[in-house]
């Protein structure tokens, strides 16, 4: 007996070479000429394997697109860090690192046991997860960089920052009460009779101090955080300007909440005179490690990260290297 000879062997490139080509538009016999096979094989080749070649080549663009928006997920992520990087900006910052980074953070979830809590909660375990799974990758991506190191220094020296800034506003009022008390009497009636006519209002009537003592702080952030304080310190004095029939206190930018009129000239340079000499007293307050010290190595902190972060450097290094989370 004559036995049957089954279908000749063929190698798995010449089945994706048959279906590649066939995809071009080939014909059967062009083909098989092409791929060295006779055109049955081709023919039953085709029939068995193009469902599954083209399914395979289906989830590989996938699997690269997937990829792709995976990579544009972290550029995006990284580009939110950094600009979430800062530094205080004024003597009355109170942030700490989580509150600086809450947009990246996890949220408080809504309270309640209605449907609609119950939905947002989910939704913002889903935004959790999401962000903590981006920034698990990020630092799987750019495990072997300095930079995180420079990220976790940041984060420490930000806090000490503000510990040092809660203790200077602490300070000020003292500061600025010390030196009314020594005032001319006039100084004093003046300012009680302007907080009482400020009786019932929003501000109350501490906002008359609050204001000296804000502005003391702030010429004080502005001389302290200067890189020539002695020179910054003339341009941050209290002045008394003239404003029409009014007559008010300034430094640089910021306006006493006080009013004066135009025959109580003297006052005025007594209260100005009051804040310059809380400035004297306040400004090398910010000379001290804790907050100069702190500033500048913040600074340095932030530009590690900024340039480690710029879209241009962290492109090329999340496509050179894998994560846990990449799509394979």
């Amino acid at each position: 007996m004559v036995k049957k000879r089954g279908r000749p062997r063929v190698t798995g490139q010449q089945i994706t070479d048959m279906v590649r080509l066939h995809r071009q538009g080939w014909s059967i016999s062009a083909i098989a000429r092409s791929v060295g096979c006779h055109r049955q094989t081709v023919r039953g080749h085709l029939a068995e394997r193009q469902t599954d070649v083209l399914a395979e080549e289906v989830r590989k663009q996938a699997l690269t697109e997937d990829l792709q928006k995976h990579l544009d997920d972290l550029t995006q992520f990284g580009a939110s860090l950094r600009s979430h990087l800062t530094i205080p900006d004024s003597p009355t910052e109170d942030r700490d690192v989580a509150a600086v980074l809450t947009p990246l953070l996890p949220k408080a979830l809504p309270q309640g046991l209605d449907s609609v809590s119950q939905k947002a909660r989910r939704e913002q375990r889903q935004k959790d997860r999401q962000t903590n799974m981006l920034l698990r990758s990020l630092r799987e991506h750019t495990g072997e960089k300095g930079w995180w190191q420079a990220f976790e220094e940041w984060r420490e020296v930000w806090d000490i920052c503000i510990e040092g800034l809660k203790g200077v506003r602490e300070q000020a009022p003292k500061v600025v009460g010390n030196y009314l008390s020594k005032a001319p009497e006039v100084v004093g009636n003046y300012l009680s009779q302007k907080a009482e006519e400020k009786v019932g209002e929003k501000s109350g009537k501490e906002d008359i101090l609050d204001s000296l003592v804000y502005g003391v702080l702030w010429a004080a952030w502005c001389v302290g955080t200067a890189s020539e304080p002695e020179e910054e310190l003339e341009s941050r004095n209290f002045r008394v300007v003239p404003e029409g029939q009014r007559l008010r206190i300034r430094t640089g930018g910021y306006y006493l909440n006080l009013i004066f009129d135009e025959t109580e000239t003297a006052l005025a340079q007594e209260v100005a005179a009051v804040c310059n000499n809380a400035l004297q007293d306040m400004y090398p307050r910010y000379m001290v490690d804790e907050i100069l010290g702190m500033l500048k190595r913040m600074d340095e902190k932030i530009e590690v990260i900024d340039d480690a972060l710029d879209p241009f450097v962290l492109r090329p290094l999340l496509v050179r290297t894998r994560c846990t989370l990449c799509p394979v």
